[in-house]
């Protein structure tokens, strides 16, 4: 990964999330991109203030970067935009710096499914095709924790990945979770389910082995598991026992199927994260 783009808004929140993403662009010696763009609505008034609220957000971002020890003027680039589509610029100086990975903070406390959809970060997740890092925690040291919720899709497997990237220090735990509804010999069904989804997993960390020796993880630091249950509920209860400091998820495309819609787990991991979320999308 040579290039990552950090999208603030200048909030506490996304404080946390500079932290975060010059910790990883010095870990993988990559080049830090940070973009601001001013509100809209702040352009509706007098030039001078136009020209204030510009200097005054690049003076705050040059301040904050030069507060980092270590972080050399040649290893990062700063732009400000004038108004415009939040997420939309995002999405698009994500596309001019060819970044690997977009780092954004979590804004306050968002406890409520439908308060999530149509925020910038889920507008940068659906509509973009950049894996996203939503930060929650301030950030101590490297990631010591991974928790991969994987169902073999691209999306996932490529969460995986970029995880292994980000965290290549850490203990990693996959998980797979199957649903059955129950119904006539459910016993049966059950049991050849759970058989299906172990064989799944199985040939998956087979096909995984060469990742996983490129990367130096040992069977020690690698954890996969099929469990039986919804995937949401399945990754909380996975989270609250490994307590990771970075979740790793997938999600599909398919915008044209449901267009307002990330899809269930993606969602509702986002809009009420107990850590760090990765998450990627599938082609």
């Amino acid at each position: 990964m040579k290039n990552i783009l950090l999208a603030t808004d200048l909030s506490t929140e996304t404080n946390r999330a500079l932290g975060r993403a010059v910790h990883l662009a010095s870990t993988l010696a990559a080049k830090l991109h940070v973009v601001h763009i001013c509100p809209v609505y702040a352009f509706s008034s007098k030039k001078k203030t136009t020209i204030s609220l510009k200097q005054d957000a690049e003076e705050t971002l040059k301040n904050a970067l030069a507060a980092v020890k270590g972080l050399k003027k040649s290893q990062t680039s700063l732009t400000v935009i004038e108004g415009g589509e939040t997420f939309a610029e995002i999405i698009d100086q994500a596309k001019k710096v060819k970044a690997g990975l977009i780092v954004m903070g979590i804004h306050g406390k968002v406890k409520l499914i439908d308060m999530f959809v149509g925020t910038t970060i889920e507008r940068v997740i659906r509509k973009g095709m950049t894996p996203v890092l939503m930060v929650r925690d301030k950030p101590s040291a490297g990631y010591g924790k991974v928790l991969v919720g994987t169902d073999f899709s691209d999306g996932s497997t490529q969460a995986f990945h970029i995880a292994l990237d980000l965290a290549p220090k850490a203990e990693f735990h996959l998980v797979h979770s199957y649903m059955y509804m129950g119904g006539h010999m459910a016993r049966y069904m059950e049991d050849v389910l759970a058989d299906l989804a172990r064989d799944k997993l199985e040939k998956f960390v087979e096909k995984s082995k060469g990742i996983l020796k490129k990367h130096k993880i040992s069977p020690q630091d690698f954890h996969p598991g099929t469990v039986k249950g919804e995937p949401y509920a399945c990754l909380l209860n996975a989270a609250a026992k490994i307590k990771p400091d970075l979740i790793a998820i997938g999600t599909h495309s398919q915008v044209s199927i449901m267009p307002y819609k990330l899809g269930g787990t993606a969602k509702e991991i986002l809009s009420d994260p107990p850590c760090d979320v990765l998450i990627a999308k599938g082609l």
